[in-house]
């Protein structure tokens, strides 16, 4: 993120390391510390509670497949994936707060186009 933000490579450019450093310091970004599968009840109870505490107005998820996780498995896939992007649509809504979803394709071969099917083998997801 800090080499986006800075817009060049820092590790080419390691004197302006601190500079973009410390301006990046100042963004007001919060992060969840949660890591690999998390249930969308947690999650969007924090993303509540920053809301309130911090008055937020844009999140990030990355990624779909962690709030999908493998304990669905003998559930629809695909109404797995509408009940989650269903949840983060009624929090858009009633907390007045953008949400950007991550959702990373399976893995292809090189030669091969990704198409709507590489996300869960269907184009079902949409906002």
């Amino acid at each position: 993120m800090l080499t986006q933000f800075a817009k060049q490579r820092l590790e080419e450019n390691l004197d302006q390391y601190d500079v973009w450093a410390d301006k990046f310091e100042d963004l007001p970004l919060y992060f969840m510390t949660f890591h690999g599968q998390q249930n969308i009840k947690t999650v969007l109870d924090t993303m509540q509670h920053a809301v309130y505490l911090y008055d937020i107005s844009h999140v990030v998820i990355d990624n779909l497949q962690f709030m999908m996780g493998q304990e669905n498995l003998s559930l629809d896939k695909f109404a797995v994936q509408d009940h989650i992007i269903g949840a983060f649509r009624k929090f858009a809504t009633n907390s007045c707060c953008h949400v950007t979803l991550i959702i990373h394709p399976r893995k292809e071969e090189d030669d091969k186009e990704l198409q709507t099917a590489s996300i869960f083998g269907t184009a079902k997801v949409g906002l």
